[in-house]
This record gives structure tokens, sequence and C-alpha cells, in this order.
């Protein structure tokens, strides 16, 4: 809300033109603002066992960035003037040129790059770097020559945050850097250790930087100081 407005989520289309200029980011204002949104994350693993092995032991393999799926609600029947998308589709007497341009900013292949832009989704604090990957438009309501009035667009969205982020983000959480961890009831030393280290071993290290003398005694709400470890060294 900003003086008194409701401020809009915004669609940020990022297109490159054929000599490989990017352009400013196109920006479109969704008619209405979604009433929710659903956020998943997904996360892979690989079985380690051969042919005929009946254990399933599961071996991390990545993590992929979150999907986000989003409601869409087009209209034109000029009930409510909600914003410019609303009124020019009111003006235009269908919502079919809205959705087109919104498909056109979202899906159609980028002159530059051969393929569907990069988009941003901003809404309030929620910022989401992201490329559609899916989309599916019910009609609901015509006009007497069956041109469309109101539509609800679906659409699906996958996280498309760089590398180099992506890598920034993963060594914030490194064992090979110093941490503090706020110690949760029943956690013990080795069990955090195994959490961040990959073997409950390296508790001695934890109660050593900590000054611990019994490593039996955390109560939940401490800070422990986790510090990057020599593997080759702590046997």
């Amino acid at each position: 809300m900003l003086d008194g407005k409701l401020l809009k989520m915004l669609l940020l289309s990022y297109f490159t033109t054929k000599d490989g200029t990017k352009l400013p980011p196109i920006p479109f204002p969704v008619m209405y603002n979604p009433e929710s949104f659903s956020k998943s994350l997904t996360v892979d693993y690989q079985c380690k066992g051969g042919p005929g092995d009946d254990r399933n032991e599961l071996s991390f393999y990545k993590t992929s960035t979150g999907d986000v799926s989003f409601e869409f609600l087009f209209d034109a029947t000029g009930a409510s003037k909600n914003g410019i998308q609303s009124e020019a589709a009111a003006l235009l007497g269908g919502v079919d040129v809205q959705i087109a341009l919104f498909k056109k900013l979202t899906a159609e292949r980028n002159p530059g790059t051969h393929e569907p832009p990069k988009l941003t989704l901003v809404w309030g604090t929620f910022i989401f770097d992201c490329r559609l990957v899916s989309m599916t438009t019910n009609y609901t309501l015509f006009n007497s020559i069956g041109r469309p009035l109101r539509a609800k667009v679906s659409a699906k969205f996958k996280g498309d945050e760089p590398r180099s982020l992506i890598s920034a983000i993963a060594k914030l959480f490194s064992a090979d850097l110093t941490h503090v961890h706020l110690v949760k009831d029943g956690e013990t030393l080795p069990a955090i250790a195994h959490q961040i280290y990959g073997d409950p071993k390296y508790y001695v290290e934890i109660a050593r930087v900590n000054n611990l003398r019994n490593f039996r005694s955390l109560k939940p709400g401490m800070e422990l100081i986790l510090p990057p470890v020599n593997k080759q060294e702590v046997r």
C-alpha cells in the first residue's frame, strides 16, 4: 500500500536485440493481485545400491530452485476499473489482447537469445527471477459475438538464479567457513557435527573452540561457534 493505493504485482520481461543489446525491462502490471500463490522446492537424490540390491540408500544429488504458481484474472466487463490493464481491456471490449501481450512478454522467443525472456516477478517484498514453464488459460465469459470478456490464467514459473549467486549462497553455509549455531532442544554436539561436517567425530573441535568441558551439557538457546575444520588433521 502506497499513498492509499494498492501496489500491483509487476512482471518484468527482459529482451535482447539481434545485435546483443540488452533492453530495459518491459513492465506488465497484473489486472488483479493474486489471492494466493504456491512455491515448491525439489531435493533430488540418487540411489547408491546396484542391481539386485534390496537397500535403497540415498545420496544427495542437487536442490532444484523452487517453482512458483499464480492464477491471474483478466476481466474486460468494465465492472471494475482496476488499473491500466483493466481499463485497456474494457476499452478494447475483450481480454484477448491483454492475454496475447502476457504471452509475448513471457513465452515468445527473444530475438537476441532465441529463447523465451528472463523474467522478474515483483510483489511487495517478493522478488523472484524466473522463466515461464507453463500457462493454461480458462475462458469463463464471452460477449454476444464470442469474444472473451473474462479469463483466468494459471501460470507456473521456475526460478532462474545465476550460478554465481547460487554458489555464493551455498558458500555462506559451507563447512569451510565459521558459523554461529543456535542450539535447539534435544541437539547434541555429535549430531551438530554430523549435520555440518558430515561426521560426528568433529564434535571435539566444536567443544574445543567453545571451551566446553562437558559436551553433554548443551542447553537450548546456546550459541555455538562452528569453526572450519581440516579433515586431514582431525582423526
